[in-house]
């Protein structure tokens, strides 16, 4: 088992650089050249207000197991992940010492609170791919060169809007958004498209609540609007709470409640079930990580040899990594930045088992290649996969 580690570091072990040097050296100076690793990067919050260290680590694993069966071509993928501290000074600088002192050729596995907002102009001038684990940021979805395995919360939060209208059959779907900076207006034009697709139009629309301020006062409003199923944005702690509270006011049963993929985790259902409010909805970005779904047997042996967390978030780190190992091997000739980038830009659609649509990148200006998500719902036994694939247009 090897740690995954930040700050530049190789995560190829000595004895395998030792080991491909010395059969370089006895099978003569050619394979010394294609023994010369493909270097990698990641930057991440792996350290800040919200951590995301099992989504490099991830990647790690997909590339200690590809290392392991030989390589690219002979060749091992060295990975070198820094850490931003959700620091986006320090995600610049990060970045260019990735490129220009360790000479990456591309970016997989990031997944950072404000790497996208920092990089995206730099990724572009330098004409450098970043595939991300996790993409937070709208500036991760508004990128030529960076795109995100996962929904992200603006298409994670239409799915769930679908869901309600399309799939439970609500005519009364109430947004409730919780304000954090630079979501508001994106979610409210999400709304706007979800009503022209559908047909629906919200019943009540609530923007009132900052993060972290006491929810009650929306969740009454969405009562007394007739709301059939309230869909809210929050993170682990702000969705117990907020259903905590939906509870206190005597609400539980009376409307369906949907939230975002962050909620999916075994610590929100621990305690969903602790304080009474199982029935909570959330989307899955990726094939439902706690169901029993024989294409997760690679996902899970992978990661739990590499001692990194079984999460959804882990998932796209995972993910992410897959896709380009499949680009590196397709790639014929020498592997550079500028070859990936244009392997990327001649993508044809590649296909994963944990995602629900496939990935593609093509000469777009915008990425948000994964808009499909699987809805899970806190029932008695754990989360329960509730629905196939929803597709968000």
């Amino acid at each position: 088992m090897t740690p995954y580690r930040t700050r530049g570091i190789s995560l190829v072990s000595l004895a395998t650089i030792a080991g491909l040097w010395l059969t370089g050296c006895a099978a003569g100076s050619d394979n010394v050249e294609e023994a010369q690793p493909i270097k990698i990067g990641a930057v991440s919050s792996i350290t800040g207000p919200a951590p995301f260290p099992e989504v490099p680590g991830a990647a790690q694993a997909v590339f200690d197991r590809v290392n392991a069966d030989g390589g690219i071509n002979g060749r091992p993928i060295e990975f070198f992940s820094e850490d931003d501290g959700a620091d986006p000074a320090q995600a610049g600088q990060a970045a260019r010492r990735l490129v220009d002192e360790n000479k990456v050729v591309a970016f997989v596995g990031s997944a950072s609170l404000v790497e996208c907002s920092a990089n995206a102009v730099f990724y572009a001038q330098r004409d450098i791919v970043s595939i991300s684990g996790t993409g937070v940021e709208p500036a991760c979805f508004e990128s030529a060169n960076i795109a995100p395995v996962n929904n992200g919360t603006i298409q994670g939060y239409a799915s769930l809007l679908y869901y309600a209208s399309e799939t439970l059959g609500h005519e009364k779907v109430c947004p409730v958004i919780l304000n954090s900076a630079g979501l508001t207006d994106p979610y409210l034009e999400l709304i706007e498209k979800w009503e022209e697709e559908t047909g629906s139009t919200a019943a009540h629309i609530d923007t009132s609540v900052v993060l972290g301020d006491d929810p009650a006062p929306a969740i009454l409003a969405a009562r007394d609007a007739g709301c059939e199923a309230v869909v809210f944005n929050a993170n682990e702690p702000v969705a117990v709470a907020f259903m905590n509270t939906v509870k206190q006011q005597g609400l539980l049963d009376q409307m369906d409640w949907l939230t975002l993929t962050s909620a999916y985790s075994e610590s929100v259902f621990e305690a969903l079930k602790e304080q009474g409010t199982l029935g909570l909805y959330a989307n899955s970005e990726f094939l439902p990580f706690m169901s029993d779904d024989p294409e997760l047997a690679g996902w899970r042996t992978a990661l739990t040899d590499a001692g990194v967390p079984l999460t959804s978030l882990s998932m796209g780190g995972y993910v992410s990594a897959e896709i380009l190992v499949d680009v590196l091997k397709s790639i014929e000739g020498d592997i550079t930045s500028e070859s990936v980038t244009e392997a990327f830009r001649s993508l044809e659609p590649v296909e994963n088992p944990l995602m629900g649509m496939p990935f593609t990148f093509g000469d777009e200006t915008a990425h948000n290649p994964n808009r499909a998500s699987m809805m899970v719902q806190a029932g008695e036994n754990g989360w329960e996969t509730v629905s196939d694939w929803v597709l968000v247009p």
